[in-house]
């Protein structure tokens, strides 16, 4: 299989496993559990915006640059990104291991995110390295 769309996929499947991690916070509303922040103010902050422009809109223009650019500068720039992506699916799922509440779902689909993570530094790396046939 053509590298582009193994990079592509694993783009995307991280980009759909913080949406579901989002969902799944959201999801706890149906059983009851109380999911307000406790300094909300009815505000959403700015750092909401933050994380989300990292972890769902962002990842389109990594998968666009796949797509239309494969210069060296841009594989090694993107195999350091996804090397930083890595490192912040490990933080967050080190946080998650740490909450108090504990949700076995978050800790699986967190998991499945990291591992997928690092699969997309690896296969980031080896599309740098390979020669330029495709």
């Amino acid at each position: 299989m053509d590298k582009r769309i193994i990079l592509i996929i694993l783009w995307l499947l991280c980009t759909i496993g913080m949406i579901l991690h989002f969902n799944y916070h959201i999801g706890e509303l149906f059983y009851g559990i109380d999911i307000i922040r406790p300094d909300a103010n009815g505000e959403v902050p700015l750092g909401v915006f933050i994380i989300r422009s990292v972890f769902y809109h962002i990842p389109f223009v990594w998968i666009l640059l796949i797509m239309y650019r494969s210069s060296k500068f841009w594989k090694i720039s993107l195999f350091v990104i996804s090397s930083l992506y890595a490192l912040a699916h490990i933080g967050h799922f080190i946080g998650e291991l740490s909450n108090e509440a504990l949700s076995i779902s978050q800790v699986s689909l967190l998991f499945t995110v990291l591992v997928t993570s690092l699969m997309l530094v690896f296969e980031h790396y080896r599309y740098w390295k390979q020669d330029h046939t495709n």
